[in-house]
């Protein structure tokens, strides 16, 4: 019931101990009287917007991997199971997908790859991630997806292309992709974008995120193009890409 915010907090706990620590030295300076105005509010107000965020990620992360469509692979509901016999996942460090591919597409012959790289892609909560990973999947290069020319039916990048950083990279990447992806074959990309939904609930921590501009230039570096795009919930965006013919 709680897994999905769960998993959050323990990739990302270094955080919220440090707001926790930091509201505690606060509230012992104001009862000890150590605080002076004007700093009080500045000193006292700065605490309390950062736990509001911090709340707000934690509330909006339990409804995004909880208790949405999300958690059951909302984003495979217009894949046809017939269509879908030879699926590849591809993810940075912490595999989001396969669970839900294993139920609802349990006849197909599923690859999956970690892209990540510690020094290109290295982050304290992904390497947290890794740590506590069931399996350790085949590692690839951006460069170099060890499949044939159009033998995927299906790829998915489910939470993980933000990762790469660099403009250049994931085109690379998405090139790859669209060259082992069949001609009837499907990209799925599904991300949290830097918009004001993501702000809202994130705070300065949506930044992180991508914006809808820089993924569509990043697609169409790539030579891929959208067939269709919606949302799953106000903070999550569905990409489902095809190859140019």
């Amino acid at each position: 019931m709680y897994s999905g915010v769960l998993k959050i907090v323990r990739f990302n706990w270094p955080w919220y101990l440090m707001a926790i620590v930091i509201t505690f030295s606060v509230a012992l300076c104001f009862y000890l009287g150590i605080l002076s105005r004007p700093w009080t509010a500045i000193v006292v107000g700065g605490p309390n917007v950062a736990n509001i965020w911090l709340v707000a990620s934690l509330v909006v992360s339990h409804y995004i991997y909880d208790r949405s469509g999300i958690q059951h692979g909302a984003w495979l509901d217009g894949v046809n199971a017939a269509n879908a016999g030879h699926v590849g996942i591809f993810h940075a460090g912490h595999d989001e997908a396969s669970k839900a591919v294993a139920l609802r597409l349990p006849s197909s012959k599923v690859q999956v790859f970690d892209f990540y790289d510690r020094g290109r892609l290295g982050s304290a909560s992904l390497e947290r991630a890794r740590a506590v990973a069931a399996r350790r999947d085949s590692a690839i290069p951006l460069d170099t997806i060890p499949l044939g020319h159009d033998s995927l039916d299906l790829a998915l990048l489910v939470f993980a292309a933000h990762e790469i950083r660099d403009a250049n990279q994931r085109a690379i990447l998405f090139r790859e992709l669209s060259r082992v992806l069949a001609p009837s074959g499907q990209l799925i990309v599904v991300e949290h974008l830097r918009d004001v939904w993501n702000f809202l609930a994130y705070g300065p921590g949506a930044f992180h995120f991508l914006s809808r501009r820089t993924w569509g230039a990043s697609f169409d570096d790539a030579g891929i193009k959208i067939s269709r795009e919606y949302s799953c919930t106000p903070f999550v965006r569905i990409f489902v890409l095809r190859k140019n013919q």
